[in-house]
C-alpha cells in the first residue's frame, strides 16, 4: 500500500508547531531536515559554531486515504511513497552502525561482529529509528558511554524501539512508551528478535514508576511539555536525556527544565541538531 508524505517548510521557530499539527492530523511519523533554502554548509559549521538551518522541511507520512483538512492554513506539498521507501530501503542500502561497544545492523545481516560488541538486530518497519539519524545516533552514542547494568530505563517516543533495545542489551531494564501502533509492532518484534524483553505502554501516565534513565528522542516542543512528567519518573540523581532539538532551541528546552532543578551538561551537536544531558538534582530543596 502506498503511503501519503505531506511536506511544509518552516521556520526553525515554527517546525514543531507545525510538527505537532501533523501529528494531530494522524501522521504515523515526523522528521524534521533541512529545509530546501538552507545554506549549503549548515553541515560542516566552522569549529565551536553553532550549526544552524535557515529553513526546516518538516514532513509527516499519513496512509492515502487520511483527511488532511486539520491541515488547512498550512503551505503543504503532498506526494505518495511506496511500502519499500519506508519499510525495506533501510536494511537493504546499509551496513552496520557502530556506537562504541553498541553495533546496530538489520536484522538479516550476515555481518560478523567482534566478540566484545554488544549488537542491535533492526528491522524499522514503519516507525522512526534505525540509528542513521542525527537525534538517534547521539542517543545510542550516550547509551554506549553510560553504565547501564541492573539501571531501569524508560525510553519515550520509542518508534522502532532502537533505544529501549539498546538499552536493554547493555544490561538494563527497559520500558518503551509510544502512541503510536506501528512503534509497538515494531518495538516488540525488535525486542524478540534481540531476545530482550521490553515492557510497552501506549501512554506516559500509565507509566508509574521511577527509573535511572529517562531518554526521549522528540520535538522540542513536546519535551518541554513534559518537564514534570518526565521529573516525576527519575530517581533523584537520575540521568535525563533529550534529543530531537534544533541546536538553536537548546536554551528554550533547558529554561524550562529550570524550574525542576535540572541540570544539564554541555549539549552534543550533529548535523543541526543537539542531545542534552541532564541530571534531576537528588536535593532539589538545597
Amino acid at each position: 500500500m502506498p503511503w501519503m508524505r505531506v511536506s511544509a517548510s518552516a521556520t526553525a521557530e515554527l517546525a514543531d508547531d507545525i510538527a505537532a499539527r501533523l501529528t494531530t492530523a494522524g501522521a504515523i511519523a515526523v522528521t524534521l531536515v533541512p529545509g530546501r533554502d538552507s545554506a549549503d554548509d549548515v553541515l560542516e559549521p566552522a569549529p565551536d559554531a553553532t550549526p544552524m538551518w535557515d529553513t526546516v522541511q518538516v514532513e509527516g507520512l499519513f496512509g492515502v486515504e487520511a483527511d488532511l483538512s486539520p491541515l488547512a492554513g498550512i503551505d503543504i506539498d503532498v506526494d505518495f511513497l511506496a511500502d519499500r521507501d519506508w519499510s525495506e530501503t533501510w536494511r537493504d542500502g546499509i551496513g552496520p552502525l557502530r556506537f562504541a561497544k553498541l553495533l546496530v545492523v538489520p536484522r538479516t545481516s550476515t555481518f560478523q561482529s567482534r566478540p566484545d560488541d554488544v549488537v542491535v538486530r533492526l528491522d524499522p518497519g514503519l516507525a522512526f529509528g534505525t540509528g542513521t539519524h542525527a537525534t538517534t545516533a547521539l542517543c545510542l552514542e550516550q547509551l554506549a558511554r553510560t553504565p547501564l547494568d541492573g539501571k531501569r530505563v524508560l525510553d519515550v517516543g520509542s518508534g522502532s524501539g532502537i533505544l529501549a533495545i539498546a538499552a536493554a542489551r547493555l544490561g538494563a531494564t527497559a520500558v518503551a512508551v509510544d502512541h503510536d501502533p506501528q512503534a509497538r509492532r515494531a518495538t516488540l518484534e525488535n525486542s524478540r528478535a534481540n531476545g530482550v524483553e521490553i515492557a510497552f505502554e501506549s501512554r506516559l501516565d500509565a507509566v508509574d514508576s521511577a527509573f535511572d534513565v529517562v531518554i526521549a528522542n522528540l520535538v522540542a516542543g513536546t519535551i518541554r511539555g513534559l518537564v514534570d512528567a518526565f521529573s516525576d519518573r527519575l530517581v533523584p540523581g537520575g540521568e535525563l536525556v533529550l534529543s530531537g532539538i534544533l541546536a538553536e532551541q537548546v536554551e528554550w528546552v533547558v529554561d524550562a527544565f529550570s524550574k525542576q532543578e535540572f541540570r544539564f551538561e554541555v549539549p552534543r551537536r550533529r548535523d543541526g541538531w543537539a542531545m542534552l544531558r541532564g541530571f534531576r538534582c537528588p536535593n532539589p530543596s538545597r
